[in-house]
């Protein structure tokens, strides 16, 4: 980049800083006069859209819920979940006195998350783990562990989540769900009273390796995302000890390890034949439709080839502003399908896959005013209820674009979650299946809300 260039760019750099200070939604037509002096407009660059398989694994060892159940998306095909979840001794050298007799054993669940059909009842199983977790391994969204074909307990509900004002606050309140387990397991628990296998977690494990949380196959519901972490989430052990005193014992939940498997059925939607990693359907193939549902690696791809166009036509260009906005389509709650409350811009390379730095870092749009370049500052895409959008600004991406700085591949749109510690931003997985529609129809389009300032 030579020397006017750089110029420019920095001159035009600090015209689009006050230009920022706008409010993100009124930029329009009516900011080129009366803040961004000299430059052009344009809200017509071609945006290419389309659905991409990303078969990497995604993360799911103690995210913060631990999904179960199985719904039938129209669009979408069966998604399926299915939590495994150790569970804690609760103490050292743990005994219930002589002659204790198991009353009963209860599985207590709290939950925060509930997706799909909530209106019909779910019947929640409960097996026991006959395969045991691996402190050493890493346990994703494709994992497994093996359990016990017959459940050792079920229970029905119907998943509720109320919002109460508690002093002024408004607080998110749910109704526990309650699993009675079969009497053999609890007398089998009371057994091992002052026994080694209740000496610590070490050998407990070894006695119980942990719990499996699903649906029977031919469910079609909802989708329960459940807080093990919760102080209300335990495996209580009721008792009569010797002296005939009623008693209770907790067994902790969250403590150790947890994960969710999600697996989906796509026979018959338009999306079938995304199998392949990498694999990309164009929304010309689907009613001008692409998808994002997270924990099942479906990705929406943005392309922008009206950058190749704009830069053979007036050469040499700077961007001092771009927006892009993405509208979704039937992203009310009404359907009980809510959109992701946060998404991610990755940027993508050659074969559809998430851009990485030299550290295995994923490269992902940052935050207004940061470097192209960086990896700690990614921006977040919240949804914007009253437009039915998403929207983000991309200035310094696709300047870096214009520059030569970075390649043209497009970037893939995916559900995530993005936090902050002091000035450190993370990017972590988002397991809860949520799903969004990006409609790119003519009616209505992906757009690139554009001001440029030509050099020649």
């Amino acid at each position: 980049m030579n020397s006017a260039v750089r110029r420019f760019f920095l001159f035009f750099f600090s015209i689009a800083a006050l230009a920022a200070c706008e409010d993100p939604k009124d930029i329009g037509l009516d900011l080129q006069d009366e803040n961004l002096i000299g430059t052009e407009f344009t809200d017509t660059l071609t945006i290419q859209t389309g659905t991409v398989f990303q078969g990497d694994s995604i993360l799911s060892y103690r995210m913060a819920s631990a999904v179960v159940g199985q719904y039938a998306d129209p669009v979408l095909g069966r998604t399926r979940a299915t939590a495994f979840t150790e569970v804690g001794l609760g103490g050292t050298n743990v005994t219930f006195g002589n002659n204790a007799k198991a009353d009963s054993l209860v599985l207590t669940l709290d939950y925060g998350f509930k997706y799909a059909d909530t209106l019909a009842a779910m019947q929640v199983q409960v097996h026991r783990l006959t395969g045991a977790f691996d402190e050493k391994a890493s346990y994703f969204t494709n994992s497994q562990l093996s359990y016990e074909p017959a459940p050792v307990g079920t229970a029905a509900f119907k998943p509720m989540i109320e919002v109460v004002d508690v002093n002024g606050t408004k607080t998110k309140r749910t109704k526990l769900l309650r699993v009675k387990l079969s009497p053999e397991l609890a007398s089998q628990f009371v057994a091992q009273s002052g026994q080694s296998t209740f000496s610590n977690q070490s050998s407990f494990v070894n006695f119980f390796k942990g719990l499996a949380l699903l649906v029977a196959e031919d469910t079609n519901g909802s989708l329960v995302g459940f807080n093990l972490n919760s102080t209300s989430s335990a495996l209580t052990l009721h008792y009569t000890a010797g002296d005939g005193t009623k008693k209770t014992h907790a067994f902790i939940l969250g403590s150790g390890g947890y994960f969710s498997q999600l697996t989906t059925d796509r026979t018959g939607t338009a999306l079938e034949g995304l199998q392949a990693n990498g694999s990309f359907i164009p929304s010309s193939s689907t009613g001008g439709d692409s998808y994002v549902q997270a924990g099942t690696q479906l990705l929406t791809k943005l392309t922008f080839p009206g950058l190749e166009a704009l830069k053979a036509l007036h050469g040499e260009v700077i961007i001092n502003r771009a927006e892009l906005l993405l509208p979704v389509k039937s992203a009310s709650t009404d359907n009980n399908l809510p959109v992701p409350p946060q998404m991610v811009l990755y940027e993508a390379n050659s074969t559809n896959r998430i851009l990485r730095d030299a550290t295995g870092t994923q490269r992902a749009v940052q935050q207004d005013g940061a470097s192209a370049n960086a990896t700690g500052r990614p921006a977040s895409l919240v949804y914007d209820k009253t437009r039915g959008q998403y929207s983000l600004n991309v200035t310094s991406y696709l300047q870096a674009i214009m520059l030569g700085e970075k390649s043209n591949n497009g970037l893939l749109l995916g559900a995530a979650v993005v936090t902050q510690n002091q000035q450190l931003f993370t990017i972590s997985p988002q397991v809860n299946p949520y799903r969004a529609i990006i409609t790119n129809s003519g009616a209505k389009p992906v757009k690139l809300l554009l001001y440029y300032s030509k050099l020649n």
